[in-house]
């Protein structure tokens, strides 16, 4: 009998959920509809300016040689060394496909000092570098 009760109490409880969640369900389709969702704002420079999943020959050809090369399984780590900053330039590839720039990363040149934002560094890396134009 005590089972009984509490299977009673239960699904008293569950019934009075769901005609309190009713009404919601109600007003919610009478609502107004959601604003339109806005495309991000672009910033005036490109992330990594364009270099982003171009392939290794291209990201050559706009850097120039690394100063030093790391290859290890499917990725690869290019530093460049230069006056303001080291930027950092990495490459994966998926699947078998060819390697490709999966990321950058700057760091400081000197010891103590703050490192410069990425973009910047890789604009100084091709600015010394003569090129194709940044996509973008």
């Amino acid at each position: 009998m005590i089972v009984g009760a509490a299977a009673l109490c239960l699904a008293a409880g569950a019934a009075a959920r769901a005609a309190h969640r009713a009404p919601a369900k109600a007003e919610a389709a009478h609502a107004a509809p959601a604003p339109e969702a806005r495309p991000p704002e672009r910033s005036a420079e490109a992330p990594f300016h364009g270099l982003l999943a171009v392939g290794e020959a291209e990201a050559r050809t706009r850097l120039g040689p690394p100063d030093l090369a790391r290859i290890e399984g499917s990725g690869a780590m290019w530093t460049y060394r230069l006056p303001d900053c080291a930027l950092f330039v990495f490459l994966r590839a998926a699947d078998g496909q060819p390697l490709k720039v999966s990321g950058a990363a700057a760091g400081p040149r000197r010891r103590g000092q703050s490192p410069p934002p990425v973009n910047q560094c890789l604009a100084e890396a091709l600015d010394r570098q003569p090129g194709p134009a940044p996509r973008g």
